[in-house]
C-alpha cells in the first residue's frame, strides 16, 4: 500500500475534527447580523444562513445561538443540501427562529458547547416514509401521499393532495369528485396527448429530503412525466413550525423544442368550500367577488386577473376560513436571458366538476405554441391558510405578503 497516500487520506478525514477540537468551550464560531427592512413587526421568522466553511461543521455537532440582551439561548437546526459547486458534497445551513421589530437590527452569536440546553419547542410533525408524507403544524395538516386519481391515474407521492385547516371551523381542502390532488401544477398539454401534471411524475430522477425539523422541513423531486420527456421538472416544498404557510418553488425547463397548447402553474383546485375570491389590484386596492355568481365569471372573462397579481385568496364568508397564494417569484426567461414564449398570460378562476372552483396561472392558453429548447418557467409561491376576522378579509394575507416580499437582511460579521 502507498503509505504516503494512506496518511494523506487520513489527514483529510481528520481536518474537521481538528478544527472542532481546537475551539475552546463556548468559543464564538460566527456573529450573524439580522436587519428588519420591511417596516413590520415580526413575531416569528426563521433565519437561514450558510456556514462560510463546510469544515466548521462535524456531523452530530450542536450549535446554539445567543441573542442580544441575555435573551434565551436558541437551539439551531442544521440543514444539509447538495452543493451546486462541488458534486457529491453538501452545503450546511443553520436555521433558527427570531422575533424582531420593525426597522430593528439584532446581532446573534453562534457557539458550540457541551452544555445541554432544552430542545426547542416545535409543532412541526412529519409522518411517513420518503416523500409519501403527512406534514403538520398548529395551523394545518398537509398530505403529500400517493393516491389513485381520476380515470385510474396514479398520482405520485410528493405532491400536495389535501390540506386540513385546523381551528374552530376545521375543514379539509380537497377534490373528492373526481379524486384529484388539490395542487398538481405545473401542468401541460399538447395535441394527441392526454393533459398531464407534475403529480403524474411517479418515478422521479432525483429526490432530496432535508432534515426533519424542528423548525423547517423541505423536499424536492425532479424528473419528467411519461409522454412529455422533453420537459424537465423540479419542485420543492418547504414547511415551517409555527407559521400558517408553506412555500412551493418550481422550475419547468425545455430540454428540446416542443409544441404545447396549454402550460399552467400556481393551480389550486378545491370542492365548493368557499364563497368569495379576493385579489390584489394595486398596492392599496383589492377586489372581492362572489365565486358562484354568473356575473363574476363573465366579468373575469372580460377583465382577467393579471398573471402577476401579487396575491389572491378564496374565503368562506360564513365560516371565515381562507386559503390563498402570495406570489414571490415569477420568471419566464430562457437560459440565454431572453423571454420564453407565452400566449394569453393571465390568472384564471375556473368552474370545475361538482361545483368545484380553482385558480391557476396560464402561461400558454389553448393555442398551439412552439417552445424552443432552453425555454424556462420558474415560480415561487407561498400558500397560506388563515382566519378571516375584523371585517378586513385581506388583513392576514397583506401582512404575510409584506413580510415575505421584504425578507430579513442576514449577513455574517467578520
Amino acid at each position: 500500500m502507498n503509505l504516503k497516500k494512506k496518511y494523506h487520506g487520513l489527514w483529510l478525514v481528520m481536518i474537521p475534527f481538528l478544527y472542532y477540537g481546537c475551539h475552546g468551550e463556548n468559543e464564538i464560531l460566527l456573529k450573524i447580523k439580522v436587519k428588519e427592512t420591511g417596516e413590520v413587526d415580526r413575531a416569528l421568522e426563521y433565519v437561514e444562513v450558510s456556514l462560510p466553511q463546510r469544515s466548521m461543521y462535524v456531523k452530530g455537532m450542536k450549535m446554539y445561538v445567543y441573542p442580544p440582551n441575555n435573551e434565551e439561548v436558541i437551539c439551531t437546526q442544521i440543514m444539509e443540501s447538495p452543493s451546486s459547486e462541488h458534486k457529491g458534497r453538501s452545503k450546511v445551513k443553520l436555521v433558527f427562529p427570531v422575533s424582531i421589530k420593525a426597522n430593528e437590527t439584532k446581532v446573534f452569536t453562534v457557539r458550540t458547547t457541551s452544555n445541554t440546553y432544552p430542545e426547542a419547542y416545535s409543532d412541526l410533525y412529519i409522518k411517513g416514509e420518503g416523500v409519501n408524507l403527512v406534514v403538520e403544524n398548529k395551523y394545518f395538516s398537509a398530505s403529500f401521499e400517493k393516491q389513485q386519481g381520476f380515470k385510474g391515474d396514479t398520482l405520485g407521492a410528493g405532491h400536495l393532495g389535501s390540506i386540513l385547516i385546523k381551528g374552530e371551523d376545521e375543514v379539509r381542502l380537497q377534490r373528492k369528485h373526481p379524486n384529484l390532488k388539490i395542487h398538481w401544477a405545473p401542468n401541460f398539454a399538447k395535441e394527441q396527448l392526454e393533459y398531464k401534471t407534475m403529480a403524474h411524475m411517479t418515478n422521479p430522477d432525483s429526490v432530496f429530503i432535508s432534515s426533519k425539523g424542528p423548525f423547517c422541513f423541505s423536499f424536492s423531486r425532479s424528473g419528467c412525466v411519461d409522454g412529455y420527456e422533453k420537459i424537465g421538472l423540479k419542485g420543492t416544498y418547504k414547511l415551517y413550525a409555527g407559521l400558517p404557510y408553506f412555500i412551493f418553488s418550481s422550475d419547468v425547463y425545455f430540454k428540446e423544442r416542443d409544441t404545447l397548447n396549454l402550460l399552467r402553474n400556481d393551480e389550486m383546485t378545491m370542492d365548493s368550500l368557499f364563497t368569495h375570491v379576493v385579489y390584489s389590484k394595486t398596492k392599496d386596492e383589492h377586489l372581492e367577488l362572489p365565486l358562484y355568481k354568473e356575473e363574476t365569471m363573465s366579468y373575469l372573462e372580460q377583465y382577467p386577473i393579471p398573471d402577476d397579481t401579487p396575491w389572491l385568496f378564496f374565503y368562506n364568508k360564513t365560516k371565515t376560513y381562507g386559503f390563498g397564494v402570495i406570489r414571490l417569484l415569477y420568471d419566464n426567461r430562457n437560459t440565454s436571458g431572453g423571454d420564453a414564449p407565452t400566449q394569453n398570460r393571465h390568472t384564471k378562476i375556473t368552474a370545475s366538476r361538482h361545483s368545484g372552483r380553482y385558480w391557476n396561472r396560464r402561461l400558454i392558453d389553448s393555442r398551439n405554441t412552439v417552445v424552443p429548447a432552453g425555454s424556462r418557467y420558474r415560480e415561487k409561491n407561498a400558500y397560506i391558510v388563515f382566519k378571516v376576522g375584523d371585517n378586513i378579509p385581506t388583513k392576514t394575507i397583506a401582512y404575510y405578503s409584506k413580510c415575505l416580499n421584504n425578507p430579513l437582511e442576514v449577513s455574517i460579521l467578520n
